[in-house]
């Protein structure tokens, strides 16, 4: 297994510490709304890698610093390896980048390979190891390289498919799917981050960010370096606080790809107002469950104490909409609500609907119902 592949694996499995592994079923592999093929701007230009180390230097590409996760993963053999290539005139993958802000392109594919070249050409932090076929060059930084190696490697050309301004954001979403391969890839969030940098500032990644730091969400996930995870699952929240259980209809992928959007273009009011509602929300849940929030262990002591996302969405967004008052009691009734949430856990519809096809809208539908009937039999007053 190659170095990239492994780390790709490893930086994947920070999910498998905080979140419980979903099973989405197989409606998310389904493409639903062709888009007009006529909206699709791309640009083939032909660069060399000057073109893109000028770029780099003058802060005209983003490198995605809010990534959780480094730009620079690669191990040193490997980034070696890819400047070795350069210098021996071997073909390397093209480049891909969303140019919705001409002065500031967006990486789509290529992430790594860009954060080499930066590394090695313009910052000199590493000296070449590794290499298969240039081994007397082992050692030698880039200003180490005598200026016909230096002159080969600035004048190599590269290929860059540049997705153009006016192309619509969904489409976009599925040109990042369809282009992001690599050893790498973006996974949906990274590529919902880079994507909504072009509304309204980043509007809605800054907002995901600002609400991972509440104090009792980051109680109960216990957020590690996982990439973007805690962002998405706040997202989730967001998208059925925002568009109502009613308004789901799988793909997952696609109604939070369309939240993402709304929520960039939200006004600050309304945003004030969800980011309170998320705050009551979390208070509730830790008040209630304590650090097994949102989790399976808290009816079965032998399961791993992880997040369940499709629970999470349920609970987080019926708790949001309790009223004070609303909370004040259910906190009231805290040990019969408890006694009769562990029997819904219990049920074995309800667990099969957190646990498989969560992405199905009968299950998404059934377990939106079951939760907020409970919540509300203990904080709202019955009515005749």
């Amino acid at each position: 297994m190659l170095d990239d592949e492994r780390l790709n694996i490893e930086s994947s499995n920070f999910d498998s510490m905080v979140f419980e592994e979903e099973d989405l079923g197989n409606s998310e592999n389904e493409i639903t709304e062709p888009f007009d093929p006529k909206k699709v701007e791309v640009q083939i230009l032909s660069l060399s890698i000057d073109n893109l180390t000028k770029r780099l230097l003058h802060d005209e590409i983003d490198l995605a610093p809010d990534f959780q996760r480094s730009p620079d993963l690669w191990p040193k053999n490997i980034q070696s390896r890819l400047i070795e290539s350069l210098l021996i005139n071997l073909p390397i993958p093209a480049f891909y980048f969303d140019a919705s802000k001409a002065e500031k392109w967006q990486v789509v594919d290529g992430l790594q390979r860009l954060s080499t070249l930066k590394s090695f050409i313009i910052d000199k932090k590493f000296m070449l190891t590794g290499l298969e076929f240039l081994k007397d060059l082992n050692g030698k930084k880039f200003d180490q390289l005598s200026r016909p190696l230096q002159r080969r490697i600035e004048e190599f050309n590269i290929t860059a498919y540049v997705i153009k301004p006016g192309t619509p954001t969904n489409v976009k979403y599925s040109l990042f799917r369809r282009i992001n391969t690599g050893g790498m890839p973006l996974n949906h969030q990274e590529i919902r981050h880079a994507i909504s940098q072009g509304v309204n500032a980043g509007q809605a990644s800054k907002f995901l960010k600002e609400l991972t730091f509440d104090e009792n969400y980051r109680k109960i996930i216990h957020i590690s370096g996982n990439r973007m995870s805690s962002h998405e699952l706040i997202l989730r929240h967001m998208a059925f606080a925002i568009e109502g259980v009613k308004g789901y209809k799988s793909s997952l992928v696609k109604f939070l790809d369309d939240a993402m959007v709304k929520i960039g273009t939200l006004e600050k009011i309304k945003l004030t107002e969800y980011k309170k509602a998320f705050a009551n929300a979390m208070s509730l849940a830790y008040k209630l469950f304590g650090e097994n929030a949102f989790k399976k262990s808290y009816v079965d002591e032998k399961a791993n104490k992880v997040v369940n996302k499709p629970l999470f969405e349920a609970l987080s967004v019926v708790l949001s909409k309790l009223t004070d008052e609303e909370g004040a009691k259910l906190l009231y009734m805290k040990k019969n609500f408890l006694r009769e949430f562990k029997e819904l856990m219990l049920e074995t519809k309800f667990s099969g609907s957190i646990s498989r096809s969560t992405a199905n809208t009968d299950n998404v539908n059934y377990r939106f119902k079951k939760i907020e009937k409970l919540v509300d039999s203990h904080s709202k007053e019955l009515k005749c």
